[in-house]
């Protein structure tokens, strides 16, 4: 069969429960800076370089902050190469995500990473 059209992953599908949503409580948006341009998906995961207080993607063969989950995105959207751009981020808990929402970079260690997201209050729960 043909493929007509596709359709973006939507905020739903990865987050399942988010309280007090109405005041932002979870969230921030937050500066990022990537080496190379990158697009962002919802669910993408992000580490805190520790000396600039921006956010990458989650790397944890790094040393600098970003080896350590920080954030996971919430909006789809382009990151120019080294530009400050601002992307809106649930940065704790209590907050529900799917474990099949979550996007890594390639190779990431993504077990570190959810233990890491549970530290901070964002549970991250596998999906039926």
């Amino acid at each position: 069969m043909t493929l007509i059209a596709r359709e973006n992953a939507r905020l739903s599908n990865m987050l399942k429960r988010e309280l007090w949503s109405e005041q932002g409580y979870c969230r921030l948006a937050v500066t990022v800076n990537e080496a190379a341009a990158v697009d962002y998906k919802i669910g993408e995961v992000l580490g805190k370089v520790t000396a600039s207080e921006k956010y990458v993607q989650y790397d944890d063969t790094a040393s600098t902050g970003e080896e350590t989950a920080a954030a996971v995105v919430i909006q789809d959207i382009s990151v120019p190469a080294a530009t400050d751009t601002t992307v809106l981020v649930l940065v704790k808990g209590p907050a529900i995500v799917a474990d099949g929402g979550l996007v890594f970079k390639t190779g990431a260690d993504e077990a570190a990473a959810k233990v890491q997201l549970e530290a901070l209050g964002i549970n991250v729960d596998t999906q039926i």
